[in-house]
């Protein structure tokens, strides 16, 4: 089996003043390859999750890129079509699966939606190569980022601390998926609620309970239920509350 294993995250803040160039990807993180593997392995991210899962099951796989930066104004629209040719780019060369470790609430010059609009021009070169997104818990999810994956998990922490677990919670549905014993199917909705950030602390109410809510229906029914409290700094149409729950066809 070949995986192809990337990362291209960005919290935009549609109100700030300050751009966001391909340079600032490149001062953060913008690596591939072995240098992105030496420098996320054995963090506590999706992406070496992605990793970890593509070892156990002696896949070969390739990160084309593993780019992120700070929030910051909407990513100039070089920067996010350089970025995004190149996991395309590693797609069209062919492979078995796709692990995207994904912010969720990325705004561009050239599309409000990043991670949709990303989504959909895979699905346009591989139709039916499963993909598996790990997602932030401010996403702002949209229809189009689930109507171009297989399955969607996201961090259930705020303070963020299991990012991880989240890129293994994505990534072993795909797993299963791969080896024909879950058949992952999404639903999802959203409301239009612009919580605060700052009061989406998962210790507190109301996050919490919400929180709590979805893991016990993941723990009786589901291969996977995300709360998404959303990013509202990103100002557009689909900002705010929602939650996708993946289930073995059900």
């Amino acid at each position: 089996m070949k995986f192809v294993i990337a990362m291209m995250k960005h919290e935009t803040n549609t109100f700030s003043p300050v751009p966001t160039p391909f340079e600032s990807f490149v001062s953060h993180a913008a690596l591939s390859g072995d240098d992105a593997y030496q420098a996320f392995k054995g963090t506590n991210t999706p992406l070496a999750a992605f990793v970890d899962l593509a070892e156990k099951e002696g896949a070969d796989f390739t990160i084309p890129i593993a780019a992120e930066t700070w929030p910051s104004g909407p990513v100039a629209a070089e920067a996010y079509t350089r970025i995004s040719d190149v996991i395309c780019d590693a797609v069209a060369q062919g492979c078995d699966a796709i692990f995207l470790d994904l912010h969720g609430a990325m705004v561009c010059q050239n599309t409000d939606d990043g991670e949709g609009t990303l989504l959909a021009r895979i699905r346009s070169i591989a139709p039916d190569i499963p993909l598996a997104v790990a997602l932030d818990l401010h996403a702002n999810l949209t229809a189009e980022m689930i109507a171009n994956c297989t399955a969607i998990a996201g961090y259930a922490t705020y303070p963020h601390i299991d990012m991880y677990e989240a890129g293994l919670r994505s990534g072993n549905i795909l797993i299963k998926a791969l080896k024909g014993d879950v058949n992952p199917t999404m639903d999802w909705a959203n409301r239009p609620m612009l919580a605060h950030t700052l009061r989406m602390g998962t210790d507190d109410v109301p996050m919490g309970d919400l929180v709590a809510k979805a893991k016990a229906i993941e723990d009786q029914d589901a291969l996977a239920v995300t709360v998404f409290g959303g990013f509202p700094l990103s100002d557009f149409k689909d900002a705010g509350l929602s939650v996708v729950v993946v289930t073995d066809n059900n």
